[in-house]
């Protein structure tokens, strides 16, 4: 089959393509969303920033395939072969890829939200970056994969293979479920929870809406252009921290000490400021940081 019949049928309402072999098929920005290609051969096909949400890709062969920004959010990957797929900001949130092989699979900034990869194969894959909150990796062999940087919050990597895992910089709070005995701290990742010290870290561009970090220590943390909408940093020191171009609208900063922080750029619309009222001018910021 090639891309032109495909997109025609699909235009005319065909949703089954059951084993079509569309290996290397330009499918740049196709809509193929809710289709079905169980079995069906994707291998080396393009298919940058295409719309496959909600798509079943069960046991699909994607091996090679350029899946960069493409959406599939809600698709069925389970056991789909994506060894060496490039994801690279895919939108993966809630998809199923459980037993899928993602082997040395780029999935850099990769939305993997609520994902199930439960006995998934990630070893040496590239996930910096990427967000797995929520996600279930139970069982997953996470062999020599790259998790640095990624966002762990609420996600069970219970029973997974963390053999030379690479966690540096990696984000996870209270929630966050670890193989027994292993120590996140020791590989490098950050605890982010109520009274923690951050303090000096470069966390320039972290995505935390609603993050809890009550009376925590972040003074000269980098938190520019960071995404903290509705967080608690009620009580936290925030002195010399450098929050320019972020996003604290709904935040609360009751009783903070925001002595030196730098807020060019800030958005502080809804945001309690530390004397406990509501930011309504550019002079009540500047007198915060006094």
């Amino acid at each position: 089959m090639n891309p032109d019949e495909l997109l025609r049928k699909y235009a005319a309402g065909e949703r089954d393509f059951f084993l079509a072999d569309l290996s290397a098929a330009h499918l740049k920005h196709a809509n193929l969303s809710g289709a079905d290609f169980t079995q069906a051969n994707l291998s080396g096909a393009n298919l940058l920033q295409a719309n496959l949400s909600r798509a079943t890709l069960s046991t699909a062969d994607l091996r090679q395939a350029d899946l960069e920004a493409a959406n599939l959010q809600g698709a069925d990957l389970s056991g789909a072969d994506l060894i060496g797929t490039n994801l690279s900001g895919a939108n993966l949130n809630f998809a199923g890829l459980t037993g899928a092989d993602l082997s040395g699979a780029i999935l850099m900034i990769a939305g993997l939200i609520g994902a199930d990869l439960n006995g998934a194969n990630l070893s040496e894959a590239n996930l910096v970056g990427a967000n797995l909150r929520g996600a279930n990796l139970i069982g997953a062999n996470l062999n020599k994969t790259n998790l640095s940087e990624t966002y762990l919050h609420e996600a069970d990597l219970s029973e997974a293979n963390f053999n030379n895992v690479n966690l540096q910089r990696s984000l996870y709070n209270e929630k966050t479920l670890f193989p027994l005995g292993f120590d996140p701290v020791e590989a490098g990742a950050y605890l982010v929870a109520p009274h923690v010290s951050l303090a000096g870290l470069n966390l320039s561009g972290v995505y935390l809406p609603g993050v809890n970090l009550q009376g925590a220590n972040l003074s000269q943390i980098d938190l520019s252009q960071s995404t903290l909408i509705w967080a608690d940093l009620s009580g936290a020191n925030l002195t010399g921290a450098n929050l320019s171009n972020a996003n604290l609208s709904g935040a609360n900063l009751s009783g903070a000490n925001l002595s030196g922080v730098n807020l060019d750029g800030a958005n502080l619309s809804g945001t309690t400021m530390p004397n406990g009222e509501l930011h309504n001018s550019e002079r009540i910021a500047r007198q915060a940081c006094n």
